[in-house]
């Protein structure tokens, strides 16, 4: 019975197991797709924050609501480029380190140390947090000063892991954590964090771990707390050595960071060291150069210091692995020279054997090449034609309807005008003489024949152009989704171009436009195309149906 239950209760955690592993490598997927995206997701951001100063552009602001305008961008750059963070957040410190305003200057000053112990300037952050007056700052400030002072004392700790000075520091950030705990609302992001990483550091990491994953499920994916949050469960679960459960945390911190384009960053490079000991060299690699660009745009020396200890290990295993794979690429060469002697001597003896066969193959090979060659040259030349005669039957018949109708209309015009000069209305038959309308009706009849004969022909022409074209620049069809019945002056040039009509001179004439219009017609539709060297090729491109 007991030899049962344990073997039940192994299967059990088998089956968790596989499930995790499953669960790990979707979330892998998930992080490599973002990552892909890097700079889609980069280019994003930088829209953003570009967003919010154009918004402000050409206003006069405030001493207030530039205050409030640096703190905003602080708050976008704080863990995306640190150069930024530092110029915004600096402007409100030196405006507000005399002004007596406690707790604007306490807000202002706990932000830049943070940026600043991130980038390593300890002693710097340090300094300036001493001149805060914790005791006239209010208690949302004092829980954001204790907090800083805590991660200041934690960067310390790493930078002094393996000396006496180590204990030292972590003493000190419990210290703070207890302070912010003691004020912070019990239900607040504050309280629960600092509660959580207290506890774990006294010994209780379950308790730590409940906490902190029932807290996960009201934050929102993609923000920095969610990160933050379930980088420390990875680092809980790593204290207990639960290795599936540290590296989802890490996965879902990670994903998080790449998500919301979150450059100052921890859990790539956990994750790199995770898989080169595991022997994944390939990816681990793969991360960690992408940690050491994160951590280079952001411009953090602690993170570059975190990744340059992992490098030297990640590359010498690259290397060892690459040196194994190419001694077994030596031996295969080798024993794959062997054989091909041995099949030599065989191919050799059986080529004497069907020479000619094998000659008689070849020459069959190459005519059939040669057919299909000429086949689907003539099916090309049949294609062509079929088009050409197409475009012949459409626009020999408009030619004539358009014939017929402009005879017409100076049969009529001719008639009208020797009419008044035998009725000697000279004024009347100057004015005549004179006005352009007959001309510009011409016009029009003939723009509207050739609209209608070229997408009688190209029945799909502007809904194939609108694929050439960015969304936001894209010609606008009926609400129906059906093809105008009228071309624009834009869409006719590009009809022109389909009928390989390219010269300006010539399209000018056709249209009764100047070279210099269609010239800047053309320029423009460039600019408006998504691949402005081949656009007008593409266009040319265009199938009849």
């Amino acid at each position: 019975m007991i030899r049962q239950c344990i073997i039940l209760i192994l299967m059990v955690l088998t089956t968790e197991s596989r499930a995790q592993q499953a669960s790990n490598r979707q979330l892998y997927q998930t992080l490599d797709s973002l990552i892909e995206h890097y700079d889609q997701l980069t280019a994003d951001k930088e829209r953003r924050v570009a967003a919010i100063k154009e918004g402000v552009k050409g206003i006069t602001l405030t001493a207030e609501q530039q205050y409030d305008l640096n703190q905003r961008l602080y708050d976008e750059y704080v863990a995306y480029k640190f150069d930024s963070a530092f110029y915004y957040i600096d402007k409100n410190v030196k405006a507000l380190r005399k002004s007596g305003n406690h707790n604007r200057f306490a807000a202002s000053a706990v932000r830049m140390a943070h940026i600043l112990a991130v980038t390593g300037l300890f002693d710097r952050a340090r300094r300036l947090l001493d001149e805060v007056a914790v005791d006239s700052i209010n208690d949302q400030q004092k829980i954001a000063f204790y907090n800083q002072q805590s991660e200041l004392n934690l960067y310390r700790s790493e930078m002094a892991q393996n000396t006496e000075y180590f204990y030292d520091y972590i003493q000190r950030v419990q210290y703070y954590r207890q302070l912010v705990i003691q004020i912070a609302p019990k239900d607040s992001y504050d309280y629960i964090f600092n509660q959580a990483t207290y506890i774990c550091e006294a010994g209780d990491t379950n308790k730590a771990i409940q906490m902190l994953e029932d807290y996960l499920l009201k934050l929102e994916e993609g923000t920095r707390a969610y990160s933050i949050v379930t980088s420390t469960l990875a680092f809980f679960y790593q204290t207990k050595e639960m290795h599936q459960q540290q590296e989802r945390y890490l996965l879902l911190s990670a994903i998080s960071d790449e998500r919301c384009a979150i450059r100052e960053n921890n859990s790539l490079r956990i994750l790199s060291e995770i898989l080169m000991n595991r022997g994944n060299n390939d990816d681990a690699y793969r991360y960690l150069l992408q940690a050491i660009s994160e951590a280079r745009f952001y411009g953090s020396r602690i993170r570059m210091m975190q990744v340059g200890r992992m490098a030297p290990q990640i590359l010498q295993l690259y290397d060892a692995e690459r040196t194994q794979t190419q001694q077994r690429t030596n031996l295969l060469l080798a024993i794959i020279s062997f054989i091909s002697l041995v099949l030599a001597g065989i191919i050799v003896y059986t080529l004497r054997l069907y020479h000619k066969k094998h000659a008689a193959g070849l020459q069959i090979i190459e005519m059939n090449k040669i057919l299909a060659k000429h086949t689907e040259e003539i099916e090309t030349v049949n294609t062509q034609m079929k088009e050409a005669n197409r475009i012949k039957e459409e626009y020999i018949g408009r030619f004539l309807e358009l014939s017929s109708m402009l005879l017409s209309n100076t049969e009529q015009r001719m008639k009208q005008l020797n009419r008044l000069a035998r009725e000697r209305k000279l004024e009347e038959l100057y004015a005549e003489l004179k006005t352009m309308e007959p001309v510009n009706t011409g016009i029009r009849t003939f723009h509207s024949h050739f609209d209608t004969a070229f997408l009688n022909i190209y029945p799909h022409f502007i809904s194939e152009v609108n694929k050439l074209l960015t969304p936001e620049n894209q010609f606008i069809t009926d609400n129906d989704g059906a093809t105008a019945k009228r071309l624009t002056t834009e869409l006719r040039i590009l009809a022109l171009i389909r009928l390989d009509i390219t010269d300006n001179q010539e399209i000018a004439d056709i249209l009764r436009s100047s070279i210099t219009t269609i010239y800047t017609y053309r320029s423009k539709l460039k600019a408006k195309a998504l691949n402005k060297e081949t656009f007008e090729d593409d266009v040319r491109k265009i199938a009849t149906y």
